[in-house]
This record gives C-alpha cells, sequence and structure tokens, in this order.
C-alpha cells in the first residue's frame, strides 16, 4: 500500500490536483448537504431491515463531499477520491486521521461499486464509530472556518 504522501505526489505529477477559486457560498452548501445526507444516513441505520450497502453509499459519500469542501479552503480540488483523502490526511494532520481507514473504506466502495461486491452490517459495524467521528471532525472544522469568514 502506498503512503499518502507518494499518493499526492504520483497524481500532483499526473496533474490530477487542479486550482480553484475559493467560494463561500458554495463550500457552505456542498457542507450542508453533505451533513443532511449523512443525518439522513443515520436515521437508516435504525430500519430493521436496512440495506448496508446504502448506509455505507450515503456515509462514504457525505465524508468524501465534506473533505472536498474542506480541500477547497486551500483552493484547491481533485475528483480522485484516494488524492482527496491524501490531501486531507497530509494537509490537516491536526485530526490525526488515519490513512489506513480510508483506504480500508474506499476499498468497500470500489468493491461495491465496480465488482458488486455487497457491504455487510458486520462490515459496516466496524467502520460506523470512526465514519461519524471523521464526519463530525470535519463538519465542525467547515463551520468553524465558515464562521471565520464572517
Amino acid at each position: 500500500m502506498r503512503d499518502p504522501k507518494q499518493v499526492y505526489e504520483t497524481l500532483s505529477d499526473e496533474g490530477e490536483f487542479q486550482e480553484c477559486s475559493f467560494d463561500k457560498d458554495e463550500v457552505a452548501k456542498i457542507a450542508d448537504l453533505a451533513f443532511k445526507s449523512y443525518e439522513y444516513g443515520k436515521r437508516l441505520r435504525k430500519d430493521s431491515k436496512a440495506d448496508w450497502r446504502v448506509i455505507f453509499n450515503i456515509h462514504y459519500d457525505a465524508l468524501r463531499e465534506l473533505c472536498s469542501a474542506l480541500m477547497r479552503f486551500k483552493e484547491q480540488k481533485i475528483s480522485n477520491h484516494q488524492g482527496l483523502f491524501a490531501f486531507i490526511v497530509l494537509n490537516f494532520p491536526k485530526f490525526g486521521f488515519d490513512w489506513g481507514f480510508f483506504e480500508e473504506i474506499r476499498s468497500y466502495r470500489n468493491k461495491s461499486k465496480y465488482m458488486g461486491v455487497d457491504i455487510q452490517k458486520e462490515q459496516w459495524k466496524g467502520i460506523e464509530l470512526q465514519v461519524d467521528l471523521y464526519i463530525s471532525a470535519l463538519n465542525e472544522e467547515i463551520q468553524k472556518r465558515l464562521g471565520e469568514l464572517k
């Protein structure tokens, strides 16, 4: 497994990271929608017939979108998920985010999307707490930074 610095350097060399202007309103809307999706996903977890793949996808997308929103504060964007997570790990070390965790959930997502592998309840339960913590930390940081711009 490549470390985040190797991923970042490779994708930088390939021109995957793009400069973008920071638009406060756009970032606020993206973060708000991502957090609303997350809250909806949390409600779905309580369903006795929950579809864990759907729940995983909602949470993964919310996490990815919040990472993208935070990245915008550095006036950067990327469509590659691995590159996005590498950027977050490298540029926001205060969170102490675990690179291996990002790679684990990205792998689950890719296997589900591209190979038809379902997400099981046990897989979800193994990552649920960490997903919640990461989403909460990202959302708090984004809201703090947006508040400082007022």
